[in-house]
């Protein structure tokens, strides 16, 4: 499938024949952010093939669903844009034509400008809404009249400041509230985490404040699901699990659910299926390998952009979604459950002058 509009979004997807089947059997829909194009992708099968639609967003990074799947919020450049979940039955007007064949619609509800943190992973939790400011190395909320509201730092850190120390990045949820973190070392001076070893990564329990798993390269998106931590080493392409109840974990706790060809980062899991990010390793501007002790740069096949579904009872590829050209940055991955026809409301869009909910 080619995707060459008005907008310069140039890419090529292709898929295997089981994606689309897969997406309908689970009666979902994907939601991949790709920050390098500055768009949400919205994937749905329909019968044999794949639909994608695109939502405008700059430098878009975590995507966040509420447990009830009623909010979904974004993590644009200097914002957070938040949306709420419509039913089609109740739209009035014209907008009734607009939506006709949808079984959802998420409409821009309006936004929290934060200026550009960086943010990361997000989740809805019981108090809200919670972003990881990487830009300020600490666990954050939305605040009305401010920028954000910090929730909680790393021990290791020693002041609130604009300067990305240990590239915190990946947040883990529990029981409503945030649980784990995900950063690429402990370090503590402005931008330092890119000189280090990529093997200085680690997760870090929010209660404990302490790490329960080290040595990690360049971790990302650490997720709990029926008992188990799961987390993507980004750097080794692999995807790992362990007990909760065996943390904090050696090597020997950790098992390996998947080694990936490309940079993996972004995880949702549902069931038995994990669908996994897969992303190109970027280079500096200036053509040089940072992270150079990074196993991937030792990859001699390409590396892939697209995403993966897992089976996590033996770590089998389901099926899996390929990208080319210019779209090989994949950040975080969600699952729309129980919406095989969703519409996300661009809110730059024509059509939301007519969109109204009564």
């Amino acid at each position: 499938m080619n995707a060459n509009d008005e907008n310069t979004l140039n890419y090529v997807m292709s898929s295997c024949a089981r994606f689309p089947l897969l997406l309908n059997a689970m009666r979902c829909s994907l939601l991949v952010s790709a920050h390098n194009l500055d768009c949400l992708f919205v994937i749905r099968g329909d019968g044999e093939s794949l639909v994608v639609e695109h939502v405008r967003q700059p430098r878009l990074l975590g995507i966040a669903l509420s447990d009830d799947q009623q909010r979904l919020s974004l993590a644009s450049y200097q914002q957070i844009w938040d949306y709420r979940r419509v039913d089609p039955a109740i739209l009035a007007g014209e907008s009734t034509q607009l939506t006709a064949g949808k079984d959802a619609v998420y409409s821009p509800c309006g936004s929290t400008v934060t200026g550009h943190l960086n943010t990361h992973d997000m989740a809805w939790g019981t108090d809200g809404l919670y972003m990881v400011n990487t830009r300020f190395n600490c666990i954050a909320r939305p605040a009305h009249g401010k920028s954000f509201e910090v929730v909680w730092m790393p021990p290791f850190i020693s002041e609130l400041v604009p300067e990305d120390r240990c590239h915190l990045n990946g947040l883990a949820m529990k029981d409503g509230r945030p649980a784990y973190v995900s950063y690429f070392s402990q370090e503590n001076s402005p931008y330092r985490w890119r000189q280090v070893s990529s093997f200085s990564g680690e997760i870090m329990s929010v209660t404990t404040h302490q790490p329960v798993v080290t040595g990690l390269c360049l971790p990302h998106s650490p997720r709990i699901h029926e008992g188990y931590l799961y987390f993507c080493e980004s750097g080794t392409g692999r995807l790992w699990r362990c007990r909760e109840d065996r943390l904090p974990a050696s090597r020997t706790d950790l098992e390996l659910v998947a080694e990936l060809n490309g940079f993996t980062r972004g995880l949702s899991l549902m069931g038995e299926v994990a669908f996994v990010g897969l992303s190109v390793v970027r280079r500096p501007k200036d053509g040089s390998a940072r992270h150079a002790d990074m196993p991937l740069h030792q990859r001699r096949e390409p590396l892939s952009s697209g995403v993966v579904a897992l089976d996590l009872r033996n770590g089998e590829v389901i099926a899996n979604l390929t990208f080319s050209g210019d779209l090989n940055q994949i950040y975080d991955v969600e699952v729309l459950k129980g919406s095989m026809t969703p519409w996300i409301v661009d809110a730059e869009s024509v059509e939301l002058s007519d969109l109204f909910i009564l």
